[in-house]
């Protein structure tokens, strides 16, 4: 189809494929165009919804910094109880030491008693 082959290309052919050509073109014009509209309608979209993402986003931090104020009381509760708890204990294991002390003079005692009852001194003490 080159001009030297003697098969030339009409003049009607290469306007047919111009006018086609064409025609395609305006078909991509007319895509674009309404792509074009539909970024503009997504804009707009887009404009109307960031203030409300906005909005929630600054509640989700005031309640983040409200949440983390909490735990941080409630850190401190916990921290004052576990020393009371610790607290605790120490007085309890202070009376079991006190306790077993007392209990073991009184076994001594009442052991000596008994002895002294058993072998007969004891009726000494009761006069």
């Amino acid at each position: 189809m080159t001009p030297g082959d003697g098969r030339g290309v009409s003049n009607a052919a290469l306007k047919t494929e111009i006018e086609g050509v064409g025609k395609r073109v305006d078909d991509i014009k007319e895509l674009l165009v309404a792509f074009e509209e539909r970024i503009r309608c997504l804009e707009r979209a887009g404009d109307k919804t960031t203030p409300m993402f906005d909005k929630r986003i600054e509640l989700l931090e005031k309640t983040t910094k409200e949440h983390e104020a909490e735990l941080k009381r409630l850190a401190e509760l916990i921290n004052t109880q576990a020393t009371s708890i610790g607290k605790l204990k120490d007085s309890v294991d202070e009376m079991q030491r006190i306790w077993k002390w007392a209990l073991g003079i009184f076994t001594v005692v009442m052991t000596a008693v008994i002895i002294m009852l058993v072998t007969g001194q004891a009726t000494v003490i009761f006069k």
